[in-house]
């Protein structure tokens, strides 16, 4: 094993010096104390597993227990699940780039989701919205951040202090308000509408203004569609 080892440092690096492969050498004995010790953990772990199947009530609760064991091991020896981008960004310790992320939804985030994250953008920490927005919203408090484009490349945006969509027992129901930015409060008249798709017309209007769209949020049809402007929200 010391020469199968020895022989890795050498093959990957042959024109080490002695001094440079004792010192390999030494960190391999290191890590090998840190090893010994997960082993003597390990039968530390295996005995008292054995003493709870010995003095539990039977399989039944033996296999409870176990389920708990296995979920506690997930958290501890999981990776990380974060519910936002916002999260994903304050608890890294590196400056990270605008991407896809997995965030993790539900509320034991049972939920993974692969979401959009604007690192740069007001500060970052932006989760572009998706399907799973309604679940997103009703776990935290979220403002919404809308930007666009003109045709002459002139940016717009706006920023809305409270931003929730309801659960599917409300239709989605649009909570939003605390406005300000430069694109001006498009969504007042939106606040409080239920969601339109083509076969569920939700809206005020005498016809349906998800026709042609994929779903809407309006009061009347000839009004701003949410759905149709990028958005991106970051828990308070």
């Amino acid at each position: 094993m010391v020469h199968t080892l020895q022989g890795i440092c050498i093959q990957d690096n042959p024109n080490q010096s002695v001094k440079q492969l004792k010192k390999h050498t030494q960190t391999m004995l290191n890590n090998i104390g840190l090893y010994k010790d997960v082993v003597k953990l390990n039968k530390q772990l295996k005995s008292e597993i054995n003493w709870i199947v010995k003095e539990s009530n039977g399989p039944v609760e033996t296999k409870r227990l176990f389920e708990l064991l296995k979920r506690d091991a997930k958290e501890v020896c999981g990776l990380p699940k974060y519910k936002d981008c916002t999260e994903i960004k304050e608890k890294s310790k590196e400056k990270l780039k605008s991407g896809v992320y997995t965030i993790h939804l539900g509320l034991e985030g049972t939920i993974s989701v692969e979401a959009y994250c604007d690192m740069t953008t007001d500060g970052g920490g932006w989760t572009v919205c998706n399907k799973y927005t309604n679940i997103l919203t009703s776990s935290g408090k979220y403002e919404l951040r809308v930007d666009m484009i003109d045709k002459n490349k002139k940016k717009w945006y706006a920023v809305y202090k409270t931003f929730v969509v309801g659960d599917p027992t409300s239709k989605y129901t649009l909570t939003v308000g605390g406005y300000s930015g430069n694109a001006g409060d498009k969504l007042a008249n939106h606040n409080g509408m239920k969601f339109s798709t083509v076969d569920q017309d939700n809206d005020q209007s005498s016809g349906n203004c998800a026709d042609g769209q994929k779903g809407a949020w309006c009061l009347q049809c000839d009004q701003e569609i949410l759905n149709k402007i990028l958005c991106l929200q970051k828990i308070l």
